[in-house]
Formats: C-alpha cells, sequence, structure tokens
C-alpha cells in the first residue's frame, strides 16, 4: 500500500506570513520526514521545511513572505527507503496594506477585478487633514452634518476585532448634509477613504457579492468567528472579515445597536426617491445567512469599507 499525503487550504494569511496544515497515511513502510515547500508561482525553485515524524499531521507558519503575491504550497513525505510523496499544490494570494491619514493599516484583497479594503474604516480625518466631527450620543436637532460615532459600548472594539467607526453617509460620502439629493457622483467618489480610494457603489456591492457565489452563499464565507451564533456557520474563507460592528441608531436615547449580530455597510448610491434623505446600503445579520440591499436614513451609523480606484495588482 502506498502513503498518502494531504494538504488543507492555507490559514491565517496577511501579507506577510500563512500557516500550513497537513496530515498523511503510512503505506508499507514507515514514514520518516514530513514537510512542506512554498514558492511563489512565478519562481521555479521551493523552499522547504522538514521535521523527523512523531504524528500523523504538521502544521507550520510560513514568515516573510511578500505582499500581494501568489503562493503555491504543498506537502510532502520520505519514508524509510527514501520514497518521496507529494500532495497536491495549494495557491493562495497575500493580503497588501493600505495606512489611512490617522496612521491606520488595513489589509487589503483583490476579487476580480477590484481590490478592497478587508477591515472596517476607523479614520477620525478625511485624506487631507480635515477633522471629522465623532459624537457619542445621538445626531443634533439642528445638525446632520457628517458624523462618526462612538462610545464606551463600541469603541472597546474598534482595533482588535476591528469593528472599526460607525459613520453617517455624510460623513462616508464628505457631504455637506444628510438632507440633500447630491447631483451626479463622480466614477471614484472618495469620500471618508484615503487617497487613491472609494466608497463603493452598490452595483460595486453587488459585483462583489456575486464574485462570493451570491447572497446566501457569502453570508458563510465573509464573517468572523465573532459573530453570536454558532462558529461553524462563519468560516471567512473569502477573508473579507466581516465583523457584527453592528450600527448607530441616530435618534437622542438612543444608540449602538445590534453589536455581535449585525453589520451595515453604506455605498455611495442614493435612493433619489426619498428626497434626498436615504441611501443604499448592504447589511448581514445573524439570523440571515446572506447579504442584503436596504435603503436607510442617511443620519444612521454604518461601517465603511473602501475600494481602490484603480486595479494596481
Amino acid at each position: 500500500m502506498a502513503p498518502k499525503v494531504h494538504i488543507q487550504n492555507p490559514f491565517g494569511i496577511t501579507n506577510t506570513k500563512a500557516t500550513m496544515r497537513a496530515s498523511f497515511t503510512e503505506g508499507s513502510e514507515d514514514i520518516t520526514v514530513f514537510g512542506f515547500e512554498w514558492k511563489e508561482i512565478t519562481e521555479d525553485n521551493w523552499e522547504t521545511i522538514s521535521t523527523q515524524v512523531n504524528n500523523g499531521t504538521y502544521s507550520f507558519t510560513i514568515t516573510n513572505l511578500k505582499e500581494k503575491v501568489e503562493y503555491a504550497v504543498r506537502a510532502f513525505i520520505i519514508d524509510a527507503s527514501d520514497n518521496r510523496v507529494v500532495s497536491k499544490e495549494k495557491r493562495f494570494l497575500t493580503n497588501g496594506t493600505l495606512t489611512d491619514i490617522d496612521g491606520n493599516t488595513y489589509y487589503t484583497l483583490r476579487y476580480g477585478s477590484k481590490t478592497w479594503m478587508t477591515e472596517n474604516l476607523r479614520t477620525t480625518r478625511y485624506a487631507d487633514g480635515t477633522p471629522i466631527e465623532g459624537r457619542s450620543g445621538g445626531v443634533n436637532l439642528d445638525s446632520d452634518g457628517p458624523v462618526y460615532f462612538h462610545g464606551g459600548y463600541h469603541t472597546s472594539y474598534l482595533r482588535e476585532p476591528n469593528f472599526g467607526l460607525l459613520y453617517n453617509w455624510a460623513a462616508a460620502m464628505r457631504a455637506d448634509d444628510c438632507e440633500t439629493n447630491i447631483g451626479t457622483l463622480p466614477s471614484f467618489l472618495k469620500g471618508a477613504c484615503p487617497d487613491g480610494w472609494h466608497l463603493p457603489t452598490i452595483n460595486e456591492w453587488a459585483e462583489l457579492i456575486d464574485h462570493f457565489g451570491g447572497s446566501e452563499e457569502a453570508g458563510t464565507i465573509v464573517k468572523t468567528n465573532n459573530w453570536a451564533e454558532p462558529a461553524y456557520l462563519s468560516f471567512n474563507s473569502s477573508r473579507f472579515s466581516v465583523e457584527p460592528a453592528g450600527w448607530y441608531y441616530y435618534e437622542p436615547g438612543q444608540g449602538f445597536r445590534n453589536l455581535f449580530s449585525s453589520a451595515y455597510f453604506w455605498s455611495s448610491t442614493q435612493n433619489t426617491l426619498s428626497g434626498g434623505f436615504s441611501a443604499f446600503a448592504v447589511a448581514i445579520v445573524s439570523e440571515n445567512s446572506g447579504f442584503y440591499s436596504i435603503k436607510m436614513a442617511k443620519k444612521t451609523g454604518y461601517s465603511v469599507r473602501c475600494v481602490r480606484d484603480h486595479q494596481d495588482w
């Protein structure tokens, strides 16, 4: 009987590292060496790590990888007669990174033809340094200008895990207020995003969800394991890393809602039939498996993801 070696999909992938795990079944001879090898897909030479066998599984984290590069990995075993058996090859793409005006760094990843942030925005300033007003209470009755929301209930999850800040639509868009229908928008409306990035349209969100296999499929491959639901429902195999950051209800006396059980993301697309008071967003909640599109008052506080203006990798 011939030995066999099986490698899992790499996981824990960042811009510089990835973890590999494999297992084997013995043949007629003892297995003496268990190892991994990896390379950039454009290169010929493999880098190798191996160990003497003490059980049937082996894990190893590769470090010092390059950003935005596709790698090939495979596992191998060697038996007592020096026969070498190699697993099927797996491939993965390392993340890029993006830094905003406040010095916050985010992971990015290409999906189809576009590159997205895979973390929620948490900047407190626009790209030119102009501050965005922050509030821990509801929007004042005499003002519906650009605001991000913060408070003790939400801030403890601002960075790790990265729930980010919640922005009303005016802040996300860098619009004057939440009550006016804006005219024709540019193709790449930067809003609160860093230079070279923009707030996605509702059509760009739809393209991304289609890339994930459609609304229902997307729900099981984009959530982290921080959601208030069984962990087996949240694989995050897409690495889009949707965190249950909830949302902010702007009415006085309200505040952060549905933390750990929902995520809402603004688009730049207005609901022009609302008289300027609402815009389109996408949502995902614990009780539903997939994304869905909604129209919501612009004063509401939602998460923001940004898309690169032009594909660079």
